[in-house]
């Protein structure tokens, strides 16, 4: 079933084989660091060789240690990558999957899915969807039909005529960032009002949506490492859970171990946007920062459902690319994750730039059809997806694709740190980017329960 994930051979160890020892005179020549990573690639091999007689805490610690110079590495050789170099970050992913005592697995290769064009046949009706030449209306219909099938609640003489809508709330912890991603108003040297918000301030904010009625609220924060730790998320997802809050997470990618400490604390979902699978232009984009590493953040939906998170999200930033080529990547990028975790739940979420720091023009605008076509298409590829729609957009745009094909929704947000209890419903500083949809949570349910929506405050069908 996932002999398609890799194009290439992937190197395989008995109990007693040693894993990094066949490397080791190429680790000597190639890399500057070869004394430490040698020493390092030493302690695996004899943890791997003494099986269960080694710690399974000093194990798990190895892991980490070789996911860091796995990812260290395809940074460095980024665009160079040669045979030996693929074989051996396939070595150092496998080596660090069995220390960690997780279940056998091929090597991570989702670079490989992303770039097969071969799988597009897979989603010939999805790319007719994109077809300017294929009507917009019977498009719609066919999406809507799926989604009735899969998302109405069966009760009889009274259902409701539409689906389930779960309505959702972001919560933006921090906008510090150490990226400077020239299209986010978080971008590092912005002159923008920073704001980091304790667990404590985080909580009243949490407090402020539940008194509203969300039951899922989805936790953002920029890229700051001394400050968003995984200590920090994981205490305010406690907390949350302790509240009867179901949260998911948006924030920078994170390790296995750390995504893992997450699904203790009690996440459920993950939203990870690639912005966009096109590297030559994501370089240009994302020119400092941690960001820079395009493997490390092509591969965090991975690291997060091996980590056992459940609902999966990606996503693109429209504007950035050529919209068809990146949707049908990123399907691509879906299809590889879901053959490789068919337990999990995924959703998809297109946010478009409408607003840039000074100096940042949109290359590739999506207008509205476009946008609309793109809904459809995820609907007729990804029957069961959640798909997911914020307040960027307009309300009537909103309320047009919740009759389509949209089963989650957000309502009265802000995308400011602090924004709920200091002044609702109005424009703030430090803002990622501008809320276009300005109901209130109570007016979109009030408008999705005349429309004969199922509302929900709560994951769950």
């Amino acid at each position: 079933m996932i002999m398609w994930m890799s194009h290439r051979e992937s190197p395989t160890t008995s109990a007693q084989d040693p894993a990094l020892g066949p490397f080791a005179e190429w680790i000597r020549t190639t890399d500057e660091h070869a004394a430490e990573r040698l020493q390092l690639a030493d302690e695996v091999d004899r943890a791997m060789a003494a099986g269960g007689s080694v710690d399974s805490v000093e194990r798990r610690a190895l892991a980490a240690r070789l996911e860091r110079w796995r990812y260290q590495h395809l940074a460095r050789r980024a665009g160079r990558l040669g045979p030996e170099d693929r074989r051996f970050v396939d070595a150092l992913d496998l080596a660090a999957n069995r220390l960690a005592g997780r279940a056998p697995r091929p090597a991570r290769s989702p670079r490989s899915a992303v770039e097969d064009t071969s799988l597009d046949a897979l989603v010939a009706e999805a790319r007719l969807c994109l077809d300017p030449r294929t009507e917009l209306a019977a498009i719609a219909r066919r999406a809507a039909a799926l989604t009735h099938e899969l998302f109405a609640a069966d009760r009889g003489e009274s259902a409701s005529p539409r689906w389930r809508m779960l309505l959702y709330a972001p919560l933006y912890l921090s906008n510090y960032c150490a990226n400077h991603c020239v299209y986010c108003g978080f971008r590092h040297p912005n002159p923008v009002e920073r704001k980091h918000l304790s667990v404590k301030h985080a909580l009243r904010e949490a407090e402020i949506l539940i008194g509203r009625g969300f039951r899922h609220i989805l936790l953002v924060a920029g890229d700051f490492p001394r400050l968003t730790t995984t200590e920090y998320f994981a205490e305010i997802v406690r907390d949350l859970r302790a509240r009867g809050v179901a949260p998911a997470i948006e924030v920078a990618p994170q390790s296995t171990e750390s995504y893992a400490t997450l699904v203790e604390a009690g996440a459920c979902g993950l939203t990870l946007y690639q912005e966009t699978y096109n590297e030559e232009l994501y370089a240009v984009y994302h020119p400092r920062g941690s960001k820079v590493a395009f493997d490390w953040r092509l591969e965090g939906q991975e690291r997060a459902a091996e980590a056992g998170i459940e609902r999966i999200g990606l996503g693109i930033l429209l504007g950035l690319a050529d919209p068809r080529e990146d949707l049908l990547a990123m399907m691509r990028h879906a299809r590889y994750l879901k053959a490789r975790f068919p337990e999990r739940t995924y959703a998809f979420s297109l946010p478009r730039i409408y607003e840039a720091p000074a100096g940042f023009r949109v290359p590739f605008p999506v207008d509205d059809e476009t946008f609309l076509r793109m809904y459809c298409a995820l609907r007729v590829a990804f029957p069961e997806a959640e798909l997911v729609l914020s307040t960027r957009e307009r309300a009537d745009l909103r309320n047009r694709l919740a009759e389509i094909c949209i089963t989650q929704i957000s309502a009265g947000s802000c995308t400011a740190p602090g924004g709920y209890e200091e002044s609702p419903g109005q424009p703030h500083a430090g803002e990622q980017f501008p809320v276009c949809d300005n109901r209130s949570p109570a007016e979109v349910a009030a408008w999705l329960d005349t429309a004969g929506f199922q509302v929900a405050w709560q994951l769950g069908r």
